[in-house]
């Protein structure tokens, strides 16, 4: 009833302070621009019908409701804020659609005393008494529109109730709603009485040591030679040839080849080769052998025609190779990149082999002990169900202080293995996003379901059906939602 009551109360606002729309803050702009389009602008349809922005529609109301809670939530109403806007009032006007379409259908229709209670409390006095000078201040005009907001709520109201249910109870009967029976409650319960708490170790692939990175250098020191080149690529084999033979015959300059016919996948706007290491040269050749006729070419002369992963490319040396040096910063980071890039496994294999070192020692030592040695820090994981996907209406893990569980709500691995562990058991280890690590089992309690979590997990349990039911309503192929489309090309426009 609270929820019921602040909706109203939001529509009855409206309709005494004159409905108006604001967009970036310039609340006439958008009264032009519906004004200038006849009927209003049309956002998309349901069921074939026209979802319109137009003053007094259900799309223009929501549209004002949610600029209204925006703005008392101190939210900025920026451009991206509108755009979220328009999205959530056009889902509700949908909705709203839909369920008007459901109702219609089962011949219901909210009586003229239903109305009236609703209407009743905003024309109380002081002292809680009906005041008919209250209701005579407001328009004949304003009562109608407001009865109109009242009976759309009350439809809504009328088809949610039916479909998700209610809090209207007679002891434990719900009087609206999918009914739950106990065993279905009790089970949903269970899966949230048995919890387990684990002490965690990471391992940071991110903190792989230097020294690893310069030993890796020093003995590929050759992958990051950099060559001066420029290039020409273009699609045909039959097109680089002819290019060839202008640019040898002096018909072309190798600059306006570039700028009229090469296309601009490897190098900047004048030709010029971006990636000039040589693992990447190498990378973006088709057959790596054509290397060697690349680095073969003198300063201003043109190599064959070469096959690349992107087409058919002529190369131009442009300058001497620079030989690459570990103690160049520049060098030591491109070292440093293609081992992130290409060489994950290394990295992998170093921090398992770390932590295979852990799990030994803890073993022996104990964990804290082990963790101490090896320099990590030990993180404790409050007790948590097995709740696959974080359902909210389980408990969850936190992972707040443990950024490698961050995803492991969803990992089948993890979970699979942390509810199969026997207490204090320790983990083998495990590749956790970007951390190897290792936890071990560090209690297991069993929390009885009383009866107001029972209660709880019903009410997730509805919100459920009613998120379940607006997602497949608004996936639906009756709905054409075009509110992307119509902002940006209209009122951004404007």
């Amino acid at each position: 009833m609270k929820n019921k009551m602040l909706w109203i109360g939001s529509v009855i606002i409206l309709i005494l302070s004159v409905i108006c729309f604001v967009v970036f803050g310039v609340g006439t702009e958008l009264i032009r621009a519906v004004s200038g389009e006849g009927n209003g602008i049309s956002f998309g349809k349901y069921n074939g019908k026209e979802v319109v922005l137009a003053p007094g529609t259900d799309f223009a109301n929501a549209v004002q409701n949610y600029t209204n809670y925006y703005q008392q939530q101190g939210a900025n109403l920026d451009q991206s804020a509108y755009f979220y806007i328009y999205n959530y009032a056009f889902n509700a006007a949908v909705q709203l659609m839909a369920y008007k379409e459901a109702v219609k259908k089962s011949g219901y229709k909210p009586s003229g005393a239903a109305i009236s209670r609703v209407m009743l409390p905003y024309f109380l006095n002081s002292e809680g008494k009906y005041d008919p000078k209250l209701y005579n201040q407001v328009s004949n005009a304003d009562k109608e529109s407001l009865k109109s907001d009242i009976s759309k709520q009350l439809t809504w109201q009328r088809f949610s109730d039916d479909t998700f249910g209610s809090s209207e109870k007679l002891g434990d009967y719900a009087f609206y709603g999918l009914k739950t029976t106990k065993a279905e409650s009790d089970f949903l319960a269970a899966m949230n009485e048995e919890k387990r708490s684990f002490d965690l170790v990471s391992f940071d692939k991110a903190d792989y040591p230097e020294s690893e990175i310069r030993a890796f250098g020093q003995e590929n020191l050759d992958l990051f030679d950099t060559y001066s080149l420029s290039m020409i690529t273009v699609k045909e084999e039959a097109q680089a040839k002819k290019l060839l033979g202008q640019l040898n015959n002096n018909e072309i300059t190798f600059e306006d080849a570039v700028s009229e016919y090469s296309e601009k996948y490897y190098t900047d706007g004048d030709g010029k080769v971006k990636e000039s290491f040589t693992y990447q040269i190498k990378e973006n050749l088709e057959n790596e052998a054509d290397f060697e006729k690349i680095t073969a070419l003198s300063p201003d002369s043109l190599s064959e025609i070469i096959k690349t992963n992107t087409g058919y490319s002529i190369y131009k040396a442009t300058g001497e190779k620079v030989a690459a040096k570990l103690e160049d910063e520049a060098t030591f980071d491109a070292v440093k990149n293609y081992i992130k890039l290409n060489k994950q496994t290394m990295i992998d294999d170093y921090f398992t082999e770390k932590a295979k070192t852990f799990v030994a020692n803890a073993k022996i030592d104990g964990f804290e002990p082990a963790a101490k040695k090896a320099d990590a820090e030990v993180v404790s994981i409050v007790a948590f169900p097995l709740n696959y996907g974080a359902v909210s209406m389980l408990d969850k893990l936190d992972a707040e202080n443990a950024k490698a569980l961050a995803e492991s709500s969803s990992n089948e691995e993890f979970l699979t293995k942390a509810f199969s562990m026997q207490l204090k058991d320790i983990s083998e280890p495990m590749t956790l996003g970007n951390y190897i690590a290792v936890f071990q089992l560090t209690g297991i309690q069993n929390d009885k379901a009383n009866d107001e979590k029972r209660a709880k997990i019903s009410e997730e349990a509805q919100d459920y059906d009613s998120n379940g039911a607006q997602s497949v309503l608004l996936a639906s192929k009756k709905v054409e939602n075009n509110v992307a489309d119509v902002y940006f090309n209209k009122f951004m426009s404007r």
